[in-house]
């Protein structure tokens, strides 16, 4: 699928515009490099341009090695959510006490309300206060 940088564009931008993702992220993973650049990224319409950026997003993810945060876990950061904005800091407590090592995950800090960030930073529940040895 590699070929004229020009071609592979508009290919990609007609698979866009039909909503055809599927041979979009094929031709997308093809030639990642080539359309990562400047230049050939500003060529690309919007809903390439959103792809593209998908899709090296979650490159990089899959580079570090990270697991996704399953259902489960999901809830409780959930759960975390709305114990401190109601602030009911013994049932906070009793779900860190399960579920510390998640609470140290840096992939849930943008999951957090603002409510739950001060509480959890000033209980030293967060990475950058108190990490695991």
């Amino acid at each position: 699928m590699t070929g004229n940088i020009a071609t592979i564009i508009t290919k990609l931008n007609k698979a866009c515009d039909d909503m055809d993702f599927v041979s979009a992220r094929v031709l997308i993973e093809t030639n990642l490099v080539k359309l990562s650049e400047g230049k050939y990224y500003r060529l690309l319409n919007t809903n390439g341009q959103v792809l593209l950026k998908h899709i090296l997003a979650n490159s990089k993810n899959s580079q570090k090695g990270s697991n996704p945060l399953t259902r489960a876990e999901l809830l409780i950061i959930n759960r975390v959510n709305e114990y401190c904005t109601n602030f009911d800091i013994p049932m906070l407590k009793r779900t860190l006490k399960t579920s510390l090592e998640l609470m140290q995950r840096e992939e849930i800090t943008p999951l957090l309300n603002s409510d739950a960030k001060i509480i959890l930073h000033d209980m030293g529940a967060l990475l950058g206060v108190n990490q695991l040895q």
